[in-house]
């Protein structure tokens, strides 16, 4: 099977391709240049960056190659115009999307092309009753214990500008304190990430919703699987995690994704 993907959110698709491809299944990322992200594509060089509106034509020319399944991350409008081509196909939400127009789920679910479904995090089964769960993978070559003895005595909290005075709000009075920092300010490349995580031994894992007022989301967050593939304890709605759950490795879920698209 050889894959294409369209978009990167989070990661999850440059990552899943890199390791579905060294298990024999070719893939490859194509991303809208224009979106900001935190380079997962530079860093695994399987991502082809283009303007938007020269998507829809890489996908046609990508039948020509012998990609034989899409997968659209978050790409309604590509999805649809896509359809005629009649490239089994699958899509993935990643989270905000569907949580902010459940329709979406009929919109997706009504493409002759789609095959399978998947939702990144179990609270958006509630709005995808009939969709797998994609164990977002964590690059174990690259996010590991360190064994870095020095470390940071207070917590990290990665996050968003607009998100600092909540997060303030929730962690006062922590035993430790906590260094909220803009992810995006301060632009952490995913290739940093793994000795920046190592260098502390809490991460606070605090997201929202951009909503008004912004809505905590409930399950565990990208980064906060990689803290605890660095070693890290985490910290994430109440809950304390200290280990990392092997379903998520980039190897076993990529296994599972496979089995689900060979069905």
């Amino acid at each position: 099977m050889k894959i294409l993907h369209i978009g990167d959110q989070a990661g999850s698709a440059s990552i899943t391709s890199n390791i579905c491809t060294k298990m024999g299944h070719e893939s490859l990322v194509l991303q809208d240049k224009n979106i900001e992200t935190f380079l997962h594509g530079e860093y695994y060089k399987n991502t082809l960056y283009m303007e938007k509106d020269d998507i829809f034509t890489a996908l046609k020319a990508a039948i020509s190659e012998g990609y034989d399944h899409f997968v659209y991350h978050d790409q309604i409008a590509l999805a649809t115009a896509a359809d005629h081509l009649h490239v089994s196909s699958s899509y993935m939400f990643h989270g905000n999307m569907l949580r902010q127009n459940t329709k979406l789920y009929n919109q997706v679910m009504n493409l002759e092309s789609i095959d399978n479904i998947f939702v990144t995090t179990e609270d958006l089964l509630e709005f995808a009753p009939e969709a797998h769960l994609f164990n977002r993978p964590v690059d174990m070559d690259m996010f590991y214990n360190m064994g870095i003895k020095e470390k940071h005595q207070i917590g990290l909290c990665l996050t968003q500008e607009r998100y600092v005075p909540f997060i303030r709000d929730m962690v006062r009075g922590s035993e430790t304190g906590v260094f909220i920092v803009d992810r995006v300010k301060n632009k952490l490349e995913y290739k940093n990430m793994p000795s920046i995580l190592n260098q502390y031994r809490v991460y606070y894992d605090i997201k929202y919703q951009p909503t008004h007022p912004p809505t905590l989301i409930k399950d565990i967050s990208q980064t906060a699987l990689q803290a605890l593939a660095c070693g890290l304890t985490v910290w994430s709605n109440g809950k304390v995690y200290t280990k990392f759950p092997e379903q998520n490795s980039d190897e076993n879920s990529a296994r599972e994704f496979i089995r689900v698209l060979e069905e």
